[in-house]
């Protein structure tokens, strides 16, 4: 009899609750309570807000259920928002043409007309190619047929500047801020320069193009592309306008903008990369670079003199993968200077200078990240056809070295031609220089018309904020506008059982899946009165207001565990 009015109470209380049918798809519930208002609450700003108890009595079915249910939740788990960083891929093109000359031997300087080669040069300005001031001036000669050695190539007077090709790339500051390394105070820029002798099969020079003239030719080591560097306004007509190339340097390298990471004696290899970052990092201190690697001057330690001992640390996805610990030194001969240098796959790592606070407490250590390094073997071919060399400034001339160190100073880095000679060149030929540039002959009026020209495209990877130099161009990411999800790593509901969950003590909703006989919090519920279900309930979606320490429930139950599951169902299409 207890049991009874146990019973009618229950569905009394129950019936006076707002009952509609909820039909989503294949399943319908019955819903009771303010369902849609828990179903929108289950995820607040992108964290799950709800636990989900299934009972210790439960069929496996009721256990799926759940699971289910949680999964669902789990897939609502994202914030939305403004994007504040990222990163864009943008192509960068860009076309130009050199000065073009005509009738080369008969226009060119009088010298050259005995000779049956011509060396003919571009640069991003013509400030760099002027005869008299320019690079020019080691292969023009001064005064006439003291020509000097440009890139191996000797060719007395028979130079000729066609002046700028803009697309050619200049760095304007190629030191980094405040670094000094020479401690000249001079400040350095580089620049991409182009040069090709253009032969004749004959002693007689050609000077049309037709019948019984001699064809032309472009030949196996002679013609370069090389990246230089300068006392900044300073052109190479002397060898003080030159700057030795340091790590920490940037240069460019066929139209996008380098870092020099090392020049490696033992193996000879110049290794450049990518400039990631360039500033100061305090001791204890780490830069996230990306692609999960962090760099981070784990100790500065403080030697005899202007010495320090710097340990840099290299992590990949929180585990050192490379270190080094190792002396850096700034003395007042610059000569003597000396940096710490850290290659590890596709990264490098200068550090120029170090210091510590007055009292010596902590350190700080002045340095560049670079990432996408490569290594450049000198002597060996680094793209097809073109072989890697350094620029080495002798009494000579600017000459290429197959070595690390040389009897002068490096002074750039250039790429050979190696591939097979090209001779018979008729109008309509160009010849591709480094898979970047082209020389060019044309025809007009039946003479001979040679130029430089280029048109490239590159695609470049940019972070919002960021600056990068291609194709003598300079592009700064402002700002990315999109609609995103952010992805989060956040952590699903797992179902708990009855027995390790409370209706007193919780925190937030909850969700019982499972009627009063397998789940005994939704049987505290009925036993108080607030969820009616029984054996004959059909699929039940049921929300006891505050029955949980304040919180809302949601009972998912029915009459057995196949109307269980269907209200489940039916939940799961409501989220």
């Amino acid at each position: 009899m207890a049991m009874s009015m146990k019973k009618i109470g229950a569905i009394a209380v129950g019936g006076a609750m707002v009952a509609s049918a909820l039909a989503t798809g294949a399943f319908a519930a019955e819903k009771v309570g303010d369902v849609d208002a828990f179903a929108a609450d289950v995820v607040a700003d992108g964290n799950a807000n709800v636990d989900i108890v299934v009972g210790s009595n439960a069929a496996a079915l009721d256990v799926v259920s759940a699971a289910n249910v949680a999964a669902k939740i789990g897939s609502l788990m994202f914030k939305e928002g403004t994007v504040e960083d990222g990163s864009a891929q943008i192509t960068v093109s860009a076309s130009a043409e050199s000065d073009e000359i005509k009738d080369l031997w008969a226009t060119a300087p009088a010298a050259i007309a005995g000779q049956d080669k011509a060396l003919v040069i571009t640069a991003p300005d013509d400030d760099y190619t002027a005869v008299a001031t320019g690079i020019l001036g080691f292969a023009d000669g001064v005064p006439a047929g003291t020509g000097l050695n440009l890139f191996g190539i000797t060719t007395a007077d028979a130079a000729v500047d066609l002046e700028d090709l803009q697309t050619l790339m200049i760095v304007e500051d190629a030191d980094p801020s405040g670094w000094d390394f020479y401690g000249t105070g001079n400040d350095f820029e580089a620049a991409e320069v182009l040069v090709a002798v253009v032969n004749t099969e004959t002693t007689v020079p050609a000077s049309t193009f037709g019948v019984g003239t001699p064809d032309l030719e472009v030949l196996e080591d002679e013609v370069v592309y090389a990246s230089l560097a300068f006392v900044e306004d300073q052109y190479g007509n002397a060898a003080g306008d030159y700057a030795a190339l340091f790590p920490g340097m940037r240069i460019p390298l066929l139209g996008q903008e380098m870092v020099v990471v090392k020049l490696d004696t033992d193996d000879d290899l110049a290794i450049v990369g990518t400039e990631a970052y360039e500033g100061v990092i305090k001791q204890g201190d780490s830069y996230d670079v990306g692609n999960g690697y962090t760099v981070k001057i784990a100790n500065v330690l403080k030697q005899s003199g202007t010495a320090y001992k710097v340990d840099v640390q290299l992590l990949k996805d929180g585990k050192v993968v490379a270190s080094k610990f190792d002396t850096v030194d700034k003395p007042a001969a610059p000569a003597a200077a000396t940096q710490l240098k850290l290659v590890y796959k596709d990264m490098g790592i200068v550090v120029n200078a170090a210091w510590t606070d007055v009292g010596d407490n902590y350190g700080y250590a002045e340095l560049v990240i670079a990432d996408n390094v490569v290594e450049m073997e000198l002597g060996e071919e680094f793209i097809p056809d073109y072989e890697a060399y350094t620029v080495d400034l002798t009494a000579a001339g600017l000459t290429l070295s197959d070595k690390a160190t040389a009897a002068g100073t490096i002074v750039g880095i250039a790429l050979k031609y190696v591939g097979d000679d090209v001779d018979k060149i008729s109008k309509d030929k160009t010849f591709t220089i480094a898979d970047y540039a082209k020389l060019d002959f044309d025809e007009d009026s039946g003479k001979i018309a040679l130029k430089f020209l280029m048109d490239e495209s590159k695609d470049v990877n940019i972070n919002i904020g960021e600056k990068v130099s291609v194709l003598n161009a300079e592009i700064k990411l402002a700002d990315i506008e999109a609609e995103a999800k952010e992805a989060v790593v956040m952590t699903a509901p797992i179902a708990v059982l009855d027995s390790e969950a409370s209706l007193d003590a919780a925190d937030k909703g909850l969700i019982l899946v499972g009627g009063p006989v397998v789940n005994a919090l939704t049987a505290e519920l009925a036993d108080a009165g607030l969820v009616a279900i029984d054996n004959e309930s059909p699929a039940t979606l049921a929300v006891a207001a505050g029955a949980a320490n304040g919180n809302d429930v949601l009972v998912v139950a029915g009459g057995d565990r196949a109307a269980t599951e269907e209200a489940a169902e039916a939940l799961i299409d409501m989220l």
